[in-house]
């Protein structure tokens, strides 16, 4: 470890990996000494991460060659099952995706991994960061992707169970994935259940939940069974578990389009505000943001931060207002927005990358009433923070 680092950036996970792997693409890595600090060996499938994609977006392009599953057609929230194109749905397990990244960045003499915890960050220029025992450096530039502190009252979880299953039969369309299935019980929020056929005999089938009350494996075991059993499968292995949350809040979303050039803390991935506030997506816009960082550091400009259109804020804000409504309609809206619109149109508006046509056809086929409703808690809520 050396005394000084041009670059530290805490936390090896999605965010730190991007980062460093869109800096490699660009040509930029060996012009920096660099630090990444990860308590974790990161050399297990600790998550998955899914996404669609046209292959135009910056997660297909940097991370493609190693997705291990795609699918063609989805079932379960639509009318009837579709085919996706332009659009595939495809799949990144986290241990293939940190191998890919650390075998592109084994070449680097100039890139150091420390896997241990930071225990204290300075903040003045450059950054002291102490670390396990007596070991300390220091950094002019720091990324931090560690999680946030969260100062929402309102605050809202995309929280899932997914086991890892293989049944002793053929029995699964390798090309055929549900998303968002709804026919699920509703407790406690909004909750649906993902089915993802990576075989004939294995499967990721996992439940989640948007709302307050985080999910627990307890809660969704059963619900995970009985749907199963629906599907006539009952006799299968769980060979792995994934269980999370995400934070869906709009209070991390960051209102500059660009950092000040003297700014040298960067925060990045959820602490950056990537996560979409009302649905808890954020690997397309971790791979975005990175790619966009990278860009700015090569023209030494002002590092971008993770924004978001301001509309989307507005439809964001609006949908979260919808989860603390009693009898809260957020499941028949959810539900409208896949019976009624196309793919490419519902994919465009989810990646806020829709035209304003795209928005208005979308808008004008959901129900009014519970809109007006969330305009008025909003204005509620301004004036109450203009009075104090």
């Amino acid at each position: 470890m050396k005394e000084e680092y041009d670059i530290a950036l805490i936390g090896g996970g999605a965010s730190g990996l991007s980062l460093l792997y869109a800096m490699h693409l660009q040509g930029i890595l060996d012009q920096y000494s660099v630090l990444l600090i990860e308590p974790d060996a990161k050399n297990t499938n600790d998550r998955t991460w899914c996404f669609w994609t046209d292959e135009q977006d910056a997660a297909w392009q940097m991370f493609g060659s190693s997705v291990s599953k795609s699918w063609s057609q989805l079932d379960s929230a639509f009318p009837q099952r579709q085919n996706m194109a332009p659009y595939r749905y495809v799949q990144i397990r986290s241990k293939d995706f940190y191998r890919f990244v650390k075998d592109a960045l084994q070449s680097y003499p100039n890139l150091d991994f420390y896997n241990g915890k930071l225990s204290k960050l300075s903040n003045q220029r450059p950054f002291e960061l102490k670390l396990d025992g007596d070991l300390s450096t220091y950094a002019h530039l720091v990324f931090d992707s560690r999680p946030p502190t969260l100062n929402d009252p309102d605050l809202i979880w995309q929280s899932f169970v997914g086991y890892r299953i293989k049944a002793p039969l053929a029995q699964f369309e390798t090309e055929v994935c549900r998303l968002m299935d709804f026919e699920v019980q509703q407790s406690e929020g909004l909750q649906f259940m993902y089915f993802l056929p990576t075989s004939e005999t294995e499967a990721l089938i996992e439940l989640t939940r948007f709302g307050e009350a985080i999910l627990s494996e307890a809660e969704a075991q059963p619900e995970i069974e009985r749907y199963l059993q629906k599907m006539g499968i009952s006799d299968f292995e769980i060979e792995e578990k994934e269980i999370n949350k995400i934070p869906m809040t709009l209070s991390l979303n960051q209102k500059e389009k660009l950092h000040s050039l003297n700014k040298r803390y960067i925060p990045i991935g959820v602490r950056a505000g990537v996560v979409k506030a009302s649905t808890g997506f954020a690997f397309k816009k971790i791979a975005q943001h990175s790619w966009a960082i990278a860009k700015a550091l090569k023209e030494q400009g002002p590092i971008p931060q993770a924004g978001h259109g301001r509309q989307y804020w507005i439809y964001d804000e609006l949908l979260l207002n919808l989860f603390q409504k009693k009898q809260s309609p957020i499941l028949e809206i959810f539900k409208r927005l896949f019976r009624v619109h196309p793919i490419p149109r519902i994919f465009r508006f989810l990646d806020e990358e829709s035209s304003w046509l795209d928005d208005l056809k979308i808008l004008s086929r959901m129900p009014w009433r519970p809109f007006f409703w969330s305009i008025g808690r909003s204005l509620r809520r301004r004036v109450s923070i203009l009075e104090r």
